[in-house]
């Protein structure tokens, strides 16, 4: 072994060390957070930017803190969802959307994982305030979950309890958050939300296991635990995966249907740019991390701005044409551990120049609703 082996092997020692002592700094602070259980409502009451919206990120940081280093899964993220209307969250695998839904839910797998900064404001309907989902307490926040947001995971297959019946299930949530309630309430009130969601001879499906039912009819029982309060803010996470197209056009106009009905929001996460058109009011495009463009569908689909986008956009296939092979976006999302502050696509992109090799480029306003990080549209003073 030669003698910069051996300093190489010195630095990575020391580095590793460092990490080390770092995240035990971290894991005790999120443990002493964790503890609180009378946070003060001076906390964590907030204002709305805009008493027109439901849900409000402002320069959310939430990573994950592991052994070989720092990764930043969601760094920076604001947008918003207004009253009444779906949101979609686009972009590749790993960037950071799921992350953000499990943020709003204060579901992060801690001490690794914790939100570090930014903030997540909530205009609940019910009480008329507007609260700071980061800063309160979990006794407070499990009155939230499930109630005024709840969420459909990703997999019905694997998001159900094999060993207890769909009315167990169904039944526990109800429960939970109305202790007042009746157990022949309790029970009525399933039937009624196996109704709603559009099954079939729903007192003989309560009784039965997940394994009995088909993929379709799990995705369904899913969405009817999501809705079992009525709740003001639903987030879809991939809720049309491993269904087939026409069990997905019906799982999509169900969405839509009890949107209306309950008069909810959605924050749908998907990767298909179809369901997206067909199901969103306003698009949030994402990219390693952070919001690299957002708007309304017709901006988005229309007038696209950010070479990211564009390149999504021309990945689709489209119909009639003789284009033997899909497009696809050059190279890789570089690596998510102790990303540096520049513009993390620039190294993908057919339109960068000298510029973008210095900082993170500017949060740049197109029109009130249509917003883009990249340099090409940086305004001239």
């Amino acid at each position: 072994m030669n003698i910069k082996q051996i300093d190489f092997k010195k630095s990575q020692r020391k580095k590793l060390k460092e990490i080390k002592k770092f995240n035990s700094e971290m894991y005790k602070k999120y443990n002493r957070d964790k503890k609180r259980k009378n946070v003060p409502e001076s906390e964590y009451l907030v204002n709305m930017k805009d008493n027109n919206n439901i849900v409000e990120f402002d320069n959310l940081k939430s990573y994950f803190f592991t052994d070989v280093g720092t990764v930043k899964a969601v760094d920076g993220v604001s947008f918003s969802i207004p009253k009444g209307t779906t949101v979609g969250i686009v972009g590749e695998s790993g960037c950071g959307k799921s992350v953000t839904s499990l943020s709003i839910m204060r579901l992060l797998q801690g001490p690794q994982g914790q939100i570090v900064d930014g903030e997540i404001r909530f205009n609940n309907k019910n009480t008329n305030k507007a609260i700071d989902v980061t800063k309160i307490s979990l006794s407070e926040m499990q009155k939230l979950r499930g109630n005024e947001i709840s969420m459909i995971f990703q997999e019905p297959m694997t998001s159900l309890n094999p060993v207890f019946t769909i009315k167990d299930q169904l039944a526990e949530s109800i429960a939970l958050h109305n202790k007042d309630m009746k157990k022949e309430d309790v029970e009525k009130r399933v039937i009624e939300l196996l109704n709603l969601v559009g099954i079939a001879n729903a007192e003989g499906i309560a009784d039965r296991y997940p394994h009995e039912l088909s993929g379709g009819m799990k995705q369904r029982i899913v969405i009817a635990m999501a809705l079992c309060c009525n709740p003001q803010v639903i987030i879809a996470d991939e809720p049309t995966t491993a269904l087939d197209v026409t069990i997905q056009a019906q799982i999509l106009d169900l969405l839509r249907e009890i949107k209306d009905k309950i008069n909810a929001s959605i924050m749908l996460i998907t990767h298909d740019l179809g369901v997206v058109a067909s199901m969103c009011d306003y698009v949030v495009v994402m990219y390693a991390g952070r919001v690299i463009e957002q708007g309304t569908v017709h901006e988005i689909f229309k007038e696209t701005k950010h070479p990211y986008t564009i390149g999504l956009i021309k990945s689709l296939p489209i119909l009639n044409t003789s284009s033997d092979k899909l497009y696809s976006i050059p190279g890789n999302v570089p690596n998510p551990i102790n990303m540096p502050n520049h513009c993390y696509f620039k190294n993908r992109c057919d339109q960068c120049y000298d510029e973008c090799f210095g900082e993170y480029p500017p949060n740049i306003e197109l029109t009130e609703t249509h917003k883009v990080n990249c340099y090409l549209y940086k305004k001239v003073d």
